[in-house]
């Protein structure tokens, strides 16, 4: 039946190269610049060799050294109260006043403790505003926790300009996390224009350094040759080096190296294992990957019931190929009762994320009622319209026939027209045929 032809196409491994989603480097939704990992710091105090706040004849003589105005003591003082030490009951406002009184001295430390106060309201009211405002000037004086601050709130409200000229100041001081942040944004073009040559050389420092994240965005660059010339060894050497720190997108993306044989000798064992690794993290991608294994039998023993399961887990997650697999197992009973209204219900989330395959299914479903009391046609040419604007060929070819035979629209031959010029042109060799047939010559 028609209404299964996607799901046969793409079962049998014919998966055109622009379904670029199947390939684990790429992303089955819109790229989004990745939010900050880093640490947020806590209370700080000038120098690790401040006096020693367990000694009670200390913590007096800073009592007192901070009342004469000694912005050292002010700023260790104040820790002792924000942290409540030394048997000092806890006070926030009186640690507040304490940092505010070093900071208008000019101590960087205390700056950045009273923008801490400000941005979790401890001892005065919450005000992020003034909270970026002495994160900016501890670290336009060089703390280091305030710079790391600055970047993360300026990147959360889209400052991406004063977010890099920060991170720009960690990663001079080895900051690895911070180098494969400026790596990041010089790849999106986030706060300066795009720069993948740029981008490679803070992936590479980073990556020398043990950063497994910036290994794995190391290795996406060696895979589709940006800002790098391709290769696929030194993709697979990264990954596997990420892939041994436990980072569950390396080990899924190594396990499709090893599955495909991409920069390594094809082994159906290792891949499995691998994509096994990662779904111990829950890594959602994973589980699709090691769904097929067991699907097929790839690297393990046929099992229909965990290749289900690994399905479900992976659309649960919001994953969209996940839910496009779900879909397809509740329509055909892959390790699970066939249940067509399921299979409507996944296939339309996956559809929902932008999956253009997704898209068609549920366009093809929706024109016969798959799962319905009844047909869709009207919606399901919306269907195709969005996969249409992806450059989907089938899509074009599916609104073609719709416009061709009136099916949830009037006949409209010159829309049928375009759409299969649109086809034709890009290879749908069906297209081509109709095209001839309908309109006498080649488009």
């Amino acid at each position: 039946m028609k209404i299964f032809l996607l799901f046969i196409f793409l079962s049998a491994g014919l998966v055109p190269c622009h379904g670029a989603w199947w390939w684990p480097f790429g992303s089955s939704k819109p790229s989004k610049p990745e939010l900050s990992t880093m640490d947020q710091p806590k209370p700080i105090m000038e120098s690790q060799h401040a006096p020693r706040p367990e000694d009670k004849v200390s913590v007096e003589r800073l009592e007192k050294m901070a009342e004469e105005g000694n912005p050292n003591a002010q700023l260790a003082l104040g820790k002792i109260y924000f942290e409540g030490l030394v048997k000092k009951k806890a006070d926030h406002k009186k640690a507040f006043k304490l940092f505010m009184a070093a900071a208008v001295q000019d101590s960087p430390q205390a700056m950045f403790n009273v923008g801490l106060c400000y941005d979790g309201g401890f001892g005065v009211n919450k005000n992020l505003l003034e909270a970026l405002r002495w994160y900016h000037k501890a670290a336009d004086a060089g703390v280091p926790e305030a710079q790391i601050n600055a970047a993360i709130a300026a990147e959360q409200r889209g400052d991406y300009p004063t977010a890099m000229k920060y991170l720009r100041l960690r990663a001079a001081q080895g900051d690895t996390p911070a180098m494969y942040k400026v790596a990041i944004f010089l790849l999106n073009g986030l706060g300066a224009p795009a720069n993948p040559a740029e981008a490679v050389s803070y992936l590479l420092e980073a990556s020398r350094r043990g950063n497994s994240r910036a290994q794995v965005r190391l290795a996406d660059c060696y895979q589709q040759g940006l800002g790098i010339e391709r290769n696929y060894a030194e993709m697979f050497n990264w990954l596997t080096l990420a892939a041994q720190d436990s980072d569950p997108e390396a080990q899924t993306k190594l396990g499709y190296c090893y599955q495909k044989g991409y920069g390594t000798k094809q082994n159906a064992d290792l891949a499995f294992s691998w994509f096994k690794n990662a779904s111990a993290a829950a890594y959602g991608p994973s589980y699709i990957y090691l769904g097929d294994c067991y699907r097929y039998g790839d690297g393990t023993a046929c099992d229909l019931g965990k290749a289900f399961e690994c399905y479900r887990a992976a659309a649960e997650q919001g994953e969209a190929i996940g839910a496009f697999n779900l879909a397809i197992a509740y329509s055909d009973g892959i390790g699970t009762p066939k249940d067509a209204a399921e299979a409507l219900r996944w296939m339309r989330k996956a559809a929902e994320e932008n999956l253009a395959f997704a898209q068609i299914q549920l366009g093809l479903y929706l024109q016969q009622g798959y799962g319905l009391t009844a047909p869709a046609p009207k919606e399901a040419i919306g269907w195709f319209e969005k996969a249409a604007e992806q450059q989907e060929p089938l899509a074009m070819l599916q609104l073609a026939t719709c416009y061709l035979q009136g099916i949830g629209t009037p006949v409209d031959l010159e829309t049928a027209r375009n759409w299969l010029s649109q086809a034709a042109a890009g290879g749908n060799r069906e297209a081509i045929s109709l095209y001839s047939e309908h309109f006498g010559k080649q488009p």
